[in-house]
């Protein structure tokens, strides 16, 4: 977090006394930010070739962990805390990074001196700061970016911010007189657990946004995989901090025009469509809005909203508000949406619909759509480019798959005219998919290169296993997405360098924690078994969560 400059003493010590987590963000990379780009019609900087600025960027392990994995790519990253700077600047070093630099540096002085961006980033920034930070930020995007630059703000939001703010202020009203940060933070928790067993609601109408909201911290701290409460941060700069001040969309919008910015979109396409509120409200909106911003601020209300993390760009970029099919076509596509079968008529094509963790589904006949499917079930989490997939799934429907590739990836228009309706058909459907729920269908400017298989001698993330060595569990993978690691898993991983096999680790394992009697292996019951296990019995058990490690994207390819 960056302030004012006549408060800069007070913020570093209170943001060097309890530091921001270092956490990675996957709405912030560029690759998310380029998809939303270029379905609103822009053509945006390659990733693996760009350069990103982070504001606010607390130890920069958000812009480090890109910065591993895109060495072409350059980073740069300030905040305002010296001493998170210095914790970061020091991966730095560990990891011999040469793409990458943190400052320590008050937002308001910022010049020009850094140069151009093709993407900025400041994530949990606006909502926190005064206005004059506020109006230096976006004073910053209009001269930064560029001229085809995406920015990303996310700020606490309405109308879901008005019951926050019931919350913050009962919090700030608790722990008034505590004047020990870490102390206050404890407290406002203890009393949001105070609030959500009160009971029932006709004693206290909101226990259940109570309860909710205690589930939320929660999940949070219990992904950081640390009991001793280092979600104190979230607290402390979050709901406890001196300003908090949520926005309406509208407002978000008026103020980026007022500094020559337009907005763009959000980062979660989905929730800028109507795909996912009853026709009847869908049909109001139709009627009532007179532009995107009033459709989305509708369906804001609708949604009780509390947080955005919107996307920003010129004015005099031109935007087409509408994705184009042949976009669909540019980008890499993975999902693991399981399948189910649907009834059909007798007569009528197989359905299939598909379904993904969050509940989200698409129902389809179409059998090119069905295989593709299928096999980005098979090679998930690899993304496969519109193209190569195409080919694929028309190969397994036993047309002969005698596709070529443009320069830009999109089918060549030499393909039969079958298969071109095939192909506009699949780019629909998957383009409706991720109008329905990202995480039913995800779109990419960028696939990493990762392992799905185990090789010889599997290579994990070389960030992921930095990470280990800091006692960190919550771990990036390479899809830029957080992993909740157990500490067996830990062991494991920070040993795929390259230099073992599956066997060597089941040896080490029976050798160290199991032979020396720290861990045990469990019997069906979950009683622990009481003997040192064989290593053929444990090299099972190590292939086995090392193939997991595959799944979760955490070997490189």
């Amino acid at each position: 977090m960056i302030g004012q400059a006549e408060n800069a003493t007070d913020l570093a010590v209170s943001y060097d006394e309890v530091p921001y987590d270092g956490l990675t963000h996957s709405e912030t990379h560029p690759s998310l930010l380029a998809t939303v780009g270029a379905l609103m019609g822009m053509d945006p900087a390659p990733i693996d070739r760009c350069r990103v600025l982070e504001i606010g960027c607390a130890q920069g392990y958000n812009l480090l962990a890109m910065a591993v994995n895109l060495p072409e790519s350059e980073f740069i990253g300030i905040d305002f805390a010296p001493a998170q700077i210095a914790e970061g600047q020091k991966a730095i070093t560990d990891l011999a990074l040469s793409n990458v630099s943190l400052h320590a540096l008050d937002l308001m002085a910022l010049d020009d001196s850094l140069g151009q961006f093709d993407y900025i980033i400041a994530h949990g920034f606006y909502s926190w700061v005064p206005q004059p930070v506020r109006d230096q930020l976006l004073a910053v995007y209009r001269r930064l970016l560029t001229p085809n630059g995406i920015g990303y703000i996310s700020y606490n939001a309405y109308p879901g911010g008005h019951f926050m703010n019931a919350l913050r202020d009962g919090m700030l009203f608790h722990v008034g007189r505590i004047p020990q940060l870490k102390e206050r933070a404890s407290e406002a928790r203890r009393w949001i657990d105070l609030l959500a067993e009160t009971g029932e609601t006709r004693t206290v109408p909101y226990s259940g946004f109570y309860k909710a909201y205690r589930q939320l911290i929660h999940d949070y701290q219990e992904h950081l995989g640390d009991e001793a409460g280092r979600s104190n941060a979230g607290l402390l700069h979050d709901e406890l901090e001196e300003i908090n001040r949520p926005f309406y969309l509208r407002e978000f919008v008026e103020n980026c025009e007022a500094a020559g910015l337009q907005y763009l979109g959000d980062t979660e396409f989905a929730s800028m469509l109507a795909t996912n509120v009853p026709a009847n409200v869908a049909q109001v909106i139709q009627k009532s809005a007179r532009s995107r911003v009033e459709a989305e601020q509708y369906l804001d209300f609708v949604r009780n909203r509390m947080f955005r993390r919107s996307l920003v760009c010129h004015q005099a970029v031109a935007l087409s508000g509408k994705p184009s099919l042949g976009t669909v076509e540019s980008f890499y596509i993975s999902s693991n949406a399981r399948d189910e079968e649907v009834e059909r008529p007798s007569g009528s094509r197989p359905a299939r619909k598909y379904i993904a963790r969050d509940g989200s589904s698409l129902t389809t006949d179409h059998p090119v759509t069905i295989a593709a499917f299928d096999y980005l079930s098979e090679i998930w989490p690899r993304r496969m480019l519109f193209a190569d997939l195409l080919q694929e799934a028309i190969g397994r429907t036993g047309q002969a798959a005698s596709l070529t590739k443009t320069r830009k990836g999109s089918p060549d228009q030499t393909a039969s005219p079958t298969q071109r309706q095939d192909g506009q058909v699949l780019a629909a459907n998957l383009l409706k998919a991720y109008s329905i729920s990202p995480v039913l269908m995800e779109l990419h400017r960028y696939a990493p290169p990762l392992a799905t298989t185990l090789s010889q001698r599997p290579v994990a993330s070389r960030w992921a296993r930095w990470q280990v060595r800091q006692n960190s569990r919550s771990i990036c993978n390479l899809l830029h997405k957080r992993v909740l690691l157990d500490e067996p898993d830990c062991f494991l991983l920070l040993r795929l360098d390259g230099s073992r096999t599956v066997d060597d680790l089941a040896r080490e394992l029976v050798g160290g924690p199991l032979g020396e009697g720290h861990w045990h292996l469990k019997q069906e019951d979950g009683s622990p078994t009481g003997k040192v296990p064989a290593v053929a019995q444990v090299e099972k058990i190590v292939r086995d969560r090392v193939e997991w490690f595959a799944l979760a994207a955490l070997l490189e390819g």
